[in-house]
């Protein structure tokens, strides 16, 4: 990786942090759930990728629907631990939740990191024997780059044309339905992100002319091949035209979602039921989210 590259990274990092305020996310309890912490799942270039469980205690026979968290971070930094909260809310309302880890650019470029959620959503997958669940209900939450990269994978399975692209095997997971919040789905717009980004995402080379038509979500090979989406943005979300513009086109083209527009509070703030979990408005959207989970 260049100077620049390194240097322009480290800004947005600095500038992340201060906009998304990661000193004001407060705890949720864990009263309630049991959790399996920092349980290694692959070897990629010698990084062991974790993830965490968190199960609800409940009777005994009850067959628990299952959520997989990918965290946000702009693809750049980020890790498992900031949807602690969030996780611990899903389990809270009777899901099974499993909350990944991937490697982070400059490190990797975006295929790696496509590679290394579908690793463990599979290992998710064989995991799952060891619990109670209902494995016709999976289903997949992500917030930011998260969902970006959530968007991909799911999208990854039903396409041929996008696993060449991106040169590795989806997982063989099937996802029921997706909570995508305040997703990071543009990489290469003309504005801050895809300006100073998008080279370090997906690298100058044959991979990334390969991968060119489809850094664009609003590709027929992604935008038909995904699941239902439930999305979720806010006056105050960096992101919010992202996900009006991604949810215009869902709508455009037919496909299922609910968008969730949160209006104009400044509190609301990028990523906000994740970083934010205790929130009245927070509560809401997870409280949403389930209902749609529960739809499909």
């Amino acid at each position: 990786m260049g100077v620049f590259e390194n240097a322009v990274i480290s800004l947005v990092k600095f500038k992340l942090d201060h906009a998304l305020d990661l000193d004001a996310i407060k705890p949720i309890s864990s009263e309630g759930i049991k959790e399996y912490r920092d349980i290694a799942y692959t070897n990629r270039a010698g990084k062991q990728l974790l993830m965490d469980i968190y199960e609800p205690v409940v009777e005994k026979g009850t067959e628990l629907p299952v959520v997989i968290n990918i965290h946000g971070g702009a693809l750049i930094e980020g890790n498992k631990n900031l949807s602690e909260g969030f996780c611990r809310q899903f389990a809270k309302r009777g899901y099974l939740v499993c909350s990944l880890e991937y490697r982070l650019i400059p490190d990797v470029r975006v295929y790696e990191q496509f590679d290394d959620v579908c690793a463990g959503m599979d290992c998710v997958g064989r995991k799952l024997v060891d619990f109670e669940v209902d494995f016709t209900r999976i289903y997949m939450v992500a917030e930011s780059a998260g969902a970006y990269l959530a968007t991909y994978v799911a999208a990854m399975r039903n396409s041929k044309l996008l696993q060449a692209a991106i040169g590795y095997k989806p997982s063989k997971m099937k996802i029921k339905a997706l909570g995508l919040i305040s997703g990071m789905f543009y990489t290469t717009r003309k504005d801050a992100t895809g300006r100073f980004l998008s080279r370090s995402f997906y690298g100058n080379d044959a991979r990334s002319k390969r991968m060119a038509k489809f850094t664009n979500p609003e590709h027929p090979e992604i935008i038909y091949n995904i699941p239902p989406c439930y999305l979720v943005t806010s006056k105050y979300d960096m992101l919010e035209r992202y996900t009006l513009d991604f949810a215009g086109e869902l709508g455009n083209k037919g496909v299922e979602h609910y968008l969730r527009h949160m209006g104009s509070d400044p509190k609301l703030i990028h990523a906000f039921p994740v970083l934010r979990p205790d929130l009245p408005e927070s509560e809401r959207v997870i409280n949403e989210i389930v209902s749609w989970f529960q739809k499909h």
